[in-house]
């Protein structure tokens, strides 16, 4: 049970491309050969020194964080110092370091997709759009009678999505041929002689982050031993990439309620409160880390509350707005949340993609306490 980190880094990078990193990111792999071999993965926010630790002790070759390790250029490497001690003690152990990072915060199914699913927002959109997504056209040849068994295999929540339909494909039917060679296994035919099928081309639309995953489904199913399909990038883009998210609930809820859920859904015991809340809130926008840049455009578009991880004191418009507030519950708690959810779609992207190595998820606190 293992593969090799290149394998995993390129699902890694198909999913959540690099591409979608706001400018200036540190994405990808960090630390690590990519022809080692990894037999298991440890998840965490960052590689603090305890997550090290844990990497070495569950026999992780590969520690994949939301938080680069190298976000900051490094003028020396001192292992005296806890920087270059880190370092130093994944080196020697081994541990190759990735990250995920704002190509994690904008992915649809990223990190603030599911902080808005836990909140119960309805219709949540990008607070701050940072691009769109590429779109390809997917095209497919199928013996016929196997369309419908191809379609549910390709079909997931974005793969053949058009608004507010689902499986949405065109098929049209032709002459396929083929002449087996020594050492094929034909489905149809036989070895050196040249076979005429009646196919359908299947065509389906597919989302950037979710191709590597619809050609993995396709080979899982097809009936044909080298199956023949063509992608094509489309001039199209799909629904807008972006930082946090925006929605609502169906009915307005007492400002006092939405702070306690907001400290059960990210186990804080405290929030910091700025601005003058509403009695009702109807309206919720939110961010995950550092987001205070994204007040104002929170206010504009009609939030009545801002979640985010934290906010500088500058960011923090000057006079606090009557019926608008601003919730903090630590950069920690705003991320940490998602990382049990992020191991849960590696391990099926991972599967998916036929790579056998064992997920774990970190056991992390947060580096503050408050007296």
């Amino acid at each position: 049970m293992s593969a090799l980190l290149k394998e995993i880094i390129h699902r890694l990078e198909a999913h959540w491309p690099l591409s979608w990193a706001v400018a200036g990111d540190r994405v990808g792999l960090m630390l690590g050969h990519p022809q080692s071999r990894v037999d298991a993965v440890l998840v965490a926010l960052e590689a603090s020194a305890p997550v090290v630790a844990e990497a070495q002790a569950q026999g992780a070759q590969l520690l994949l964080t939301h938080h680069p390790l190298l976000y900051q250029p490094l003028a020396r490497v001192r292992e005296d110092q806890p920087q270059g001690g880190l370092l130093a003690a994944l080196i020697r152990g081994g541990i190759a370091v990735a990250a995920c990072h704002t190509n994690l915060d904008v992915a649809p199914e990223g990190v603030n997709d599911y902080l808005a699913r836990l909140l119960g927002l309805a219709d949540a959109e990008v607070l701050e759009a940072t691009g769109r997504e590429d779109w390809y056209k997917l095209t497919v040849f199928v013996p016929v009678g196997y369309e419908d068994r191809l379609r549910q295999a390709l079909a997931d929540d974005r793969v053949g999505v058009m608004g507010n339909y689902a499986q949405c494909t065109f098929a049209a039917r032709g002459q396929g041929t083929y002449l087996p060679l020594e050492g094929a296994s034909p489905f149809r035919g036989q070895v050196a002689a040249l076979s005429r099928a009646t196919e359908s081309r299947l065509e389906v639309l597919v989302p950037e982050g979710s191709l590597e995953a619809a050609l993995s489904r396709l080979q899982a199913v097809h009936p044909y031993e080298e199956p023949a399909y063509d992608v094509y990038p489309l001039k199209r883009t799909g629904a807008p990439l972006g930082l946090g998210r925006i929605g609502n609930w169906d009915q307005p809820r007492p400002f006092s309620r939405v702070v306690n859920r907001v400290k059960e859904v990210f186990g804080v015991g405290q929030v910091r409160i700025w601005g003058r809340p509403p009695a009702e809130v109807g309206r919720l926008a939110l961010c995950s880390g550092s987001g205070g840049d994204l007040i104002a455009g929170a206010r504009e578009r009609g939030a009545q509350v801002y979640l985010t991880g934290e906010v500088r004191h500058h960011q923090a418009t000057p006079g606090p707005a009557e019926g608008f507030a601003v919730l903090e519950v630590g950069h920690f708690a705003s991320e940490v949340v998602f990382i049990p959810e992020w191991a849960r779609q590696l391990r099926r992207h991972f599967q998916e993609g036929g790579l056998q190595v064992r997920v774990e998820v970190a056991r992390e606190e947060a580096p503050f306490s408050y007296l």
